[in-house]
């Protein structure tokens, strides 16, 4: 009846032989079609390995982007999905219906006994990151005996819980070189599996955990390790690991947002490679671009809270958005990470390791991320915020594809067993016996104020709240003024050299509700999609992105609506040695339209602006568009 119906819209004529969903958990009707187009590419072109990959140049008639991948080996044209789909890539052009056929497959644990050298920066201390070879693996088993385990607020533990955790770190790098468990071996996991020290299975593609839906389930079962390896050390299976509640914008004492006294006083938890300036009473910046804005507190807390709300509650209302792009067997990595991923993750990595250090050691950089203690408190606020995500109803739940959960990993666990786990075991904490300190969550009901409509006078830009000069009724002569970068095409790309605006067409509102009504009762989201974003792989990089804020520049506060959110690029090698890092950026921008007041305007605004080390950087996107997810 759905495809009758789409024939009577003119919509073209669906491929035979092709089935509709009518659930997208984990599906953005227009990531698959560009996986799609991808895998075409893949079938006619024969990639060089990733280390013939070139970096950025100047010289705009050879683009940078246009680098050759590694080929998987095998026609990925050769057998037909299991899940044939139509999938639907909504323009102002209409609805073309593309078959997807392209092979799919979860991702698969490597060999750890084929793990080559990691891409370290030049410079970098020495670091062998490969892990002791296993004699056999065993498949991970639900341990029902174990006790409910709270993992507590770092600010809040009292002096029993910080000698417990202090003695397991000591008891942890006390252990043999050769055991799985010591500290610098735990470190070593993370290296491996971020920075190309392992190829997926059967083929030359390097594997990755970062900057796709793997990041939060792979991190899940890191943390669960190492905190059972941690309560092994003690004999007390009751221990849990602190998360640090950065988050947490209170004024009360001790601050949860700065680093948390536990890991400056105890000499187990320290780590003399954290930034200097940004020790106690120094409050996190959540949006931390490389150099700091020198905000007072009052204001710190504001763009926190709003960053807060931008990327989990406003821009974060499907799994694609919060998990990140599908990343398949075959597939080439890190095509792109979910809003949490980017910011705050990414930036507390980086406002945390020092930058004066030429490479960003240790938190700074995810090879060396895991060799600070206070890694595993930051990731463990993370992985709450997993739980709190799904807490808040609609459509945020987990992925339901068969490729995300048959995914597969493997980590030694407290007894210095390889364990091979799934990510669809890692999706209830009750069930791995775990919960968190309950501290509340006061950002989920904070946003910037709506923008004043009093001020939209015929030749005058509206102001916001905060006066900085909106659009907010996108005028159309200042829309005839913009041009629109478009959608990716071959041959095209733009490099920031400072704020870059453009105008973007949305989809065709009637067309939509049709479809909205056809395809789920659940609300479809509009999602801003940057295209083709290019930046070196190995350098800090940030970039912001405004809705109808044409003059945003790098000065521009962020607790103002007109913020949508971040891309974020934390130095790593995993994208091989001096290469560059590509992926796609997608924002949830369906809030944001409403609080804005132009949800019923055909075009917006979009305003990319590099912010701090981001400016000295080459930084390319290759298209703009929106679609539905």
């Amino acid at each position: 009846m759905f495809l009758g119906k789409m024939r009577k819209f003119g919509l073209g004529n669906p491929t035979s032989g092709v089935s509709f969903l009518s659930s997208f958990q984990g599906t953005s009707l227009g990531n698959v079609c560009h996986r799609h187009r991808k895998h075409q590419r893949k079938s006619k072109v024969l990639r060089a390995k990733s280390s013939q990959k070139t970096s950025l140049k100047d010289d705009k008639n050879q683009p940078e982007f246009e680098q050759q991948r590694t080929e998987s080996g095998r026609d990925i044209h050769s057998s037909i999905d299991r899940r044939q789909l139509l999938i639907s890539s909504f323009t102002a052009a209409g609805l073309p219906l593309i078959s997807n056929q392209s092979l799919a497959a979860p991702i698969q644990p490597p060999d750890l006994t084929q793990c080559q050298k990691a891409a370290l920066p030049p410079g970098a201390k020495s670091v062998n990151c490969c892990l002791p070879e296993p004699t056999k693996v065993i498949d991970f088993q639900f341990d029902s005996s174990l006790p409910m385990r709270v993992r507590k607020a770092a600010h809040l533990v009292d002096a029993a819980y910080i000698k417990k955790y202090n003695q397991a770190y000591e008891l942890l790098r006390n252990l043999p070189d050769n055991d799985p468990r010591k500290f610098s071996q735990q470190a070593s996991v993370h290296c491996a599996f971020c920075d190309s020290a392992f190829l997926q299975p059967n083929t030359n593609d390097f594997l990755e955990i970062h900057n796709s839906w793997l990041f939060f389930p792979w991190h899940r079962w890191y943390l669960y390790f190492h905190e059972r390896i941690l309560a092994k050390m003690l004999n007390d299976d009751t221990f849990a690991l602190p998360f640090w509640n950065w988050d947490n914008q209170s004024v009360a004492s001790p601050l949860p947002n700065v680093l948390p006294a536990v890991f400056i006083e105890n000499p187990s938890l320290l780590d003399k490679l954290r930034d200097p300036l940004h020790q106690p009473p120094t409050l996190v910046d959540l949006s931390y671009s490389g150099q700091d804005e020198g905000l007072d507190p009052t204001s710190q807390r504001a763009a926190n809270n709003n960053l807060m709300y931008q990327q989990v509650v406003s821009g974060a209302k499907t799994p694609s958005l919060f998990f990140g792009q599908a990343y398949r067997a075959g597939d080439a990595n890190a095509p792109g990470p979910g809003t949490v991923e980017n910011a705050p993750h990414g930036t507390v990595h980086v406002w945390t390791g020092d930058s004066s250090q030429p490479n960003y050691e240790d938190m700074g950089a995810l090879y060396s991320a895991a060799s600070d203690p206070i890694f595993f408190a930051h990731h463990a606020n993370v992985d709450r915020l997993w739980t709190v995500w799904k807490s808040l109803g609609g459509r945020r739940k987990d992925i339901t594809d068969p490729d995300w959960l048959n995914a597969e990993f493997v980590f030694y666990d407290e007894n210095a067993s390889l364990v091979k786990v799934k990510v669809g075991d890692a999706l209830s904490i009750d069930k791995l016996s775990y919960t968190y300190q309950n501290v509340g969550n006061p950002w989920i009901a904070v946003n910037s104020s709506p923008l004043s409509k009093s001020s939209s006078v015929a030749g005058t830009k509206p102001v916001s709240s905060n006066g900085v000069a909106s659009p907010a009724t996108a005028e159309a002569t200042l829309l005839e003024e913009i041009e629109e970068f478009g959608e990716e095409v071959e041959g095209k790309f733009k490099k920031l050299e400072g704020s870059f605006r453009s105008k973007v067409k949305r989809p065709v509102k009637d067309l939509f509700r049709k479809l909205k009504s056809q395809i789920t009762d659940e609300e479809l989201e509009e999602v801003l999609v940057i295209q083709g974003v290019e930046v070196p792989s190995d350098k800090i990089s940030k970039f912001d992105v405004f809705i109808n804020l044409p003059d945003a520049d790098d000065k521009t506060p962020l607790n103002i609506p007109e913020f949508a959110g971040s891309f974020v690029n934390v130095p790593h090698l995993g994208m091989g040695p001096g290469m560059n890092r590509k992926a796609t950026l997608r924002i949830g921008i369906g809030d944001k339209l409403e609080q804005l007041g132009i949800k019923d305007l055909s075009d917006v605004i979009v305003t990319l602006v590099p912010k701090g080390k981001g400016k000295d950087v080459p930084i390319v996107i290759k298209g703009i568009k929106i679609e539905y997810d």
